[in-house]
């Protein structure tokens, strides 16, 4: 049985003009160094890609990142219009009653507690 090649048959005058073309000589260094004359430009291009395509992906997540970053404290205050300044100590102290400036705002809470009579049903059994 006559095995065929996966070449086209050419003709000795066909086949020499072949191998003098561009395409013809690269088949022959193909042949000879296929990792130098194939593989490694196949790499190159798959580096040189990624790193051109850097740019793109990089700008892609900064927008993500602008849209979904979490605001610190200072930034979300300053959004609100209208407000007072805020200052943890301060507040802390008028909170406990120790501030002097603010105990005349706490003087008004005199105030009982008085609990609300409920429904008998709604009063739970234990």
């Amino acid at each position: 049985m006559v095995y065929m090649a996966n070449r086209p048959f050419r003709g000795k005058k066909e086949q020499e003009a072949y191998e003098r073309s561009i395409p013809g000589q690269y088949q022959k260094l193909l042949r000879k160094n296929h990792f130098l004359f194939f593989g490694l430009p196949f790499l190159l291009s798959i580096v040189a890609g990624s790193l051109y395509l850097q740019k793109f992906t990089s700008v892609k997540w900064e927008r993500y990142d602008e849209k979904h970053r979490q605001l610190e404290e200072d930034e979300m205050l300053s959004m609100i219009e209208n407000r007072r300044p805020v200052n943890k100590r301060d507040d802390y102290y008028r909170l406990q009653g120790l501030l002097k400036d603010h105990q005349q705002e706490v003087a008004n809470d005199d105030y009982e507690i008085v609990r609300v009579k409920r429904k008998k049903e709604d009063e739970p059994v234990w």
